[in-house]
């Protein structure tokens, strides 16, 4: 089946998959699933660190230095 929010076909628990219950966990409560706090980055906002580690989550910023690097 597929998550809910992402619509990725993954391992689903109450429809969503893990990476989206785990960027939902660092959204509300700036912890990851297993409880680990998600650090202010020097020169960032709290925010902006938060969404840092979610793009990570999905891969999306290692796409994102290589899709600049062939530009």
């Amino acid at each position: 089946m597929k998550c809910r929010c992402c619509s990725r076909e993954k391992e689903l628990r109450y429809g969503f998959c893990f990476d989206c219950a785990d960027a939902e966990s660092i959204i509300v409560e700036g912890v990851d699933m297993w409880d680990n706090k998600i650090e202010k980055q020097e020169g960032m906002s709290m925010a902006l660190s938060k969404l840092q580690h979610i793009l990570k989550i999905y891969g999306i910023g290692r796409r994102l230095k290589w899709v600049n690097n062939q530009l």
